[in-house]
């Protein structure tokens, strides 16, 4: 997968945007995918729970 940006629209409000994001994989119960960290340039891995995700947006 090439790297896109994702935005995350959390159920509390909040949005989260992650850049550079590869290996997205979206379950019942999670999403999953790694990300460069951009103010610790680390690459990161996150798991997300489904019940705390309104919607999310990947670049197409």
């Amino acid at each position: 997968m090439k790297e896109k940006d994702l935005i995350i629209w959390m159920v509390n409000g909040n949005t989260l945007k992650f850049e550079k994001v590869t290996n997205l994989e979206n379950t019942d119960s999670e999403l999953t995918f790694e990300y460069f960290g951009v103010s610790t340039q680390v690459q990161r891995k996150a798991v997300f729970n489904q019940i705390n995700i309104a919607g999310f947006a990947l670049e197409a």
